[in-house]
Formats: structure tokens, sequence, C-alpha cells
């Protein structure tokens, strides 16, 4: 379509020693009176036409300037050491006022009556040419939005608002959502399982602060308590978290455990390959370490190790000897939602760790339907700076191939620099709330083609905020956008702690 008179002209590109001129990178234009520059909008600049198709450049406003020789600092100093009131005229047509925004060119687009064709900048702007609001449905199409998808959140664009929807592609190439606290990281996570839940896709939600239980209510899912109706099997969780859970064993013990506990390792996988399930009991396992330590003349040695074997496993609340139903429960809950808040974190490592192995194999077994694994505090889980839990290898390597097994990821930190850098850049699509310093200086690689005067405010970015960025074949350009309203309630909202003290004490009771 051909921008015509119900599209707002914002104003002509320009040219000054002072506001620069036109570049293959950067547009400044005058501003229009009575329009007001808007940060980050999205605007189309006049290039060309021949009746039936129209060539613009695009760009995004990053920048401006105001100029007035009326207010200059030493012509107001003279004024207030001579007592005189300088007039300044402040309304847009004042002939000393003008307003240059400065738009980062980003490419150039087609409008032909059969749709739009976008392409690198690769001509330059020329001056004089006017510079328009980009309407809605150029919009849309500049960024590479669905007409159907996800629906999250909405962009708005100077006057111009568009839902902003994300194609299914999305799920499969994972999610990070990054941004310290209280900034909307979980309320976003929980609009994103909604839209999941609206079209069909299972969701895992591994849940640390009980922000999910009452949206997972609201859905008709069903809540687990990690150590209680939750377990996984001590077979599957992997030699290394093994030996690592059973305090206080000697150098020969560690040996006769591991060489029996990779028997009973494989066995495991053998049978969740085949039947889904596991059902390998601990005394089995103790018989093993017996066993090998009798091949080996190490009798007393091999009693003493399974003692500590059976002592520690009993006395876990999180590992059992079955699956248990869970896994089943994708194929008919909306959502299963998975409370580890209560446990250490390294029984919730454990918990993770063999959940995400399970799944997997169960995945490629075709025994579960495709789902999303949602994971919260995802930095306490995959650590950076070569630091490892009993979680990070199997996430890792979950991360890294689970998109060949149509299971979705989607990490929440509000620490990317506390974690492994390898699966931040793994995830293809990122919601960037506002950040502290250092971790946007960590992320600022990450954000496609947003410009470094872009990124350094995003630490100011209000509540409900973020920076939509992913692969240009899913979102062509970063973009802000607001996240939309949740249909689910919220399960712990930011508690007011003056007032949650005055209720306190209203309701203590006084005296003996």
């Amino acid at each position: 379509m051909p921008v015509n008179a119900s599209v707002k002209k914002l104003g002509t590109v320009s040219s000054s020693p002072f506001s620069g001129s036109p570049t293959y990178d950067a547009v400044p234009f005058h501003v229009e009176p009575g329009y007001e520059p808007t940060l980050g909008s999205f605007v189309l600049i006049g290039r060309n036409d021949d009746g039936s198709v129209f060539h613009y450049h695009y760009g995004r406003i990053v920048g401006g300037i105001e100029e007035n020789p009326m207010t200059d600092p030493w012509r107001l100093q003279r004024g207030l050491a001579y007592g005189q009131e300088l007039r300044s005229e402040f309304g847009d047509l004042s002939p000393h006022r003008a307003r240059v925004a400065r738009a980062e060119l980003l490419g150039e687009v087609v409008l032909r009556p059969e749709g739009f064709e976008f392409r690198e900048p690769t001509l330059l702007p020329r001056t004089g040419a006017p510079v328009y609001e980009c309407p809605a449905d150029v919009l849309s199409a500049l960024l590479g939005l669905p007409k159907d998808g996800l629906t999250v959140g909405e962009i708005s664009s100077g006057g111009t608002t568009v839902p902003c929807r994300l194609p299914s592609e999305v799920l499969a190439r994972h999610i990070a959502i990054v941004g310290r606290t209280g900034v909307g990281k979980t309320y976003a996570a929980h609009v994103l399982v909604e839209e999941l839940v609206d079209r069909g896709v299972p969701v895992l939600f591994f849940d640390v602060l009980g922000d999910a239980l009452e949206m997972t209510k609201a859905l008709g899912g069903i809540d687990y308590k990690a150590g209680e109706d939750f377990r996984v099997p001590f077979s599957l969780i992997g030699l290394a978290e093994f030996l690592s859970f059973i305090p206080n064993l000697t150098r020969d013990q560690s040996e006769l455990v591991a060489l029996a506990y990779e028997e009973v390792f494989n066995e495991a996988l053998k049978q969740l390959e085949t039947s889904g399930r596991v059902d390998i009991p601990l005394k089995e396992l103790l018989g093993r370490i017996k066993g090998v330590a009798g091949d080996f003349g190490q009798g007393p040695v091999g009693e003493r190790a399974a003692r500590r074997v059976e002592a520690a496993v009993r006395r876990s609340p999180l590992l059992g000897e079955q699956v248990g139903d869970w896994p089943e429960r994708l194929a008919d809950r909306p959502v299963v939602n998975v409370y580890l808040g209560h446990l250490s974190q390294e029984l919730r490592n454990l918990a993770v760790g063999a959940s995400a192995r399970l799944l997997q194999i169960l995945r490629r077994r075709r025994r579960v339907p495709p789902f999303v694994l949602v994971l919260d505090e995802a930095h306490l889980f995959l650590p950076g700076g070569g630091e490892t839990t009993p979680s990070t290898r199997v996430i890792r390597e979950l991360v890294r191939t689970a998109r060949h097994d149509a299971i979705g990821i989607v990490l929440l930190t509000q620490s990317p620099s506390s974690m492994d850098k390898q699966a931040l850049l793994t995830c293809n699509t990122r919601l960037v709330f506002a950040l502290d310093r250092e971790d946007l200086r960590l992320i600022s690689g990450m954000m496609g083609d947003l410009p470094e005067e872009v990124v350094g405010r995003i630490a100011r970015l209000p509540k409900g905020r973020a920076f939509l960025v992913s692969g240009q074949d899913i979102v062509r350009h970063p973009v802000e956008i607001r996240i939309r309203t949740r249909m689910t309630p919220e399960g712990a909202p930011t508690p007011d702690l003056i007032e949650e003290a005055r209720r306190w004490k209203a309701g203590k009771k006084v005296g003996p």
C-alpha cells in the first residue's frame, strides 16, 4: 500500500553541521510541528515511486536534539546579570526553535500491490525526503510478525500499536527470559504458558518460588511437591551425581559403588526405553555392590559401602525406586507444575537433571507428547564460570538437542552473568527486561542490531516492558514490547513489606 493522507507525516530529512546529514547508517530529520518523536518508533523515509510501486527506507528513532539560539546559555546568563527577562518562544512555530530526530537506518522496503519486499539498506537517503509514521500493516510485516501466533503483548510505535505474536517455531528453538527481580519475567512466562495451553501444548514447569501454583490450578493443571508426591528413581540420576549424593565414601568404597551403579544405571535406561517405566529396587543395587566387592576380595568394604548407600537413599525424600505416573500427566493435563522451593539446591538439581534425562528418552520413544519445559531461576541449574551441578550436563545437552525431539525450553533468570553462556546463546529468542549494568554488558552481544545507545537504556525499562530479540527469520529487528495482561491469577506478587509488617503487628496478641 502507498503512504497516503491517512498516514501521518512526521518530518523532513535534513542536513546541517550540527545535527548531521543522512548516511547509510543514520538519517536526521526535522520534526513537523505538533509531532512528539517517541524513542524507538519506526519510521518510513520517502525514496521514490512509479505510481504503483513505492520504495522507502525504514528506520527506528534512536535519538534527537533541539536547537534554539534564543536559549543560548550566554544569552540567558546576560539576562540574569542585567535583570532582564528574555522572551523565548516555546511553540512549534517559533522561528528560533528546531527539533531534529535521528533515525537508525535499518533497511529498505518496496510496497507493491501484491505485498512487501524488504532489503538491506543500499541506497543513500535524500535530504528533503518526507518521513512518515510506519503504518500498522507495514510495521507487522517489517518485523516479520505472523497473523496468527503466540500473543505475548503489543508493540507501540508512535501512534501505531500492533499485537506482538510469536510464530510457533520459537518454541523448539528455545526462549530465554532475563531481567532483575520484580520487573515481570515470571509474569511474561505465565503469559506464554497461557498461550501454549490455549493451543494444546503441554507444559512442564519447575517452580522454585511457588509462583506457578495458582496459575496451574486456574488452567486445569496439576501441582506436585518434590519429595512428597513427586520423586525420581535413584537409578537414573547419573553416576557422578549419585556418588556426590552419598557422604563420606572412601576411595575404595567409591570405586565399588561406581562399578555397581553403572550396571544399574544402564539397566534403568534399557527399562525406560523399552517399557517407559523404571523399577529397580534399592536392594538390587546393594546386592551388586556386595557382589562386586566379593569379586575383588573386599567383602567388608562392600558391606560398609552398601550400608552408607542404603542410609543415604532411604533418608532422601526425593529419591525412589520407580518413576511414578507424573510423566503420563503431560498427556492429559495442560500443565504439570513441580514445586522445588523447599528442597536444598543439591536436591533441586537432582530432580531437574533426572527428570530432563527421563523425559527426553520418553519423548524419543514417543511415550509422551511434545511439550515445553519451563525452568525458573535457571542460573541455579546452569551456572557459569565453569561450575557444574548435577543438572548442568543434562540440561545443557537437552537445550542443545531438544528441538530434534520436539521439546521446547524456556529459561528464566535474574542473573544472566551467573549463568552458562552457551545455554543462553542457544536460546534463539530472548525477552530482555530491565537489567543491571553488569548483566547488560554480558548480553549486549546478544541483542541483534539494537544500537548501543538503546541497549544502555534497558536498565531503565519500566515493569512489564521488555525487548524481544530473535533470529531474523523470527523477528527481523529487536523491538520493545509491552507484555499483555494475563488471564490467570498471580501466584506470588511482590509484597509491600511495610504494609505486611503493619498487618502482622495489628494481628499479634499483646500481653501474656
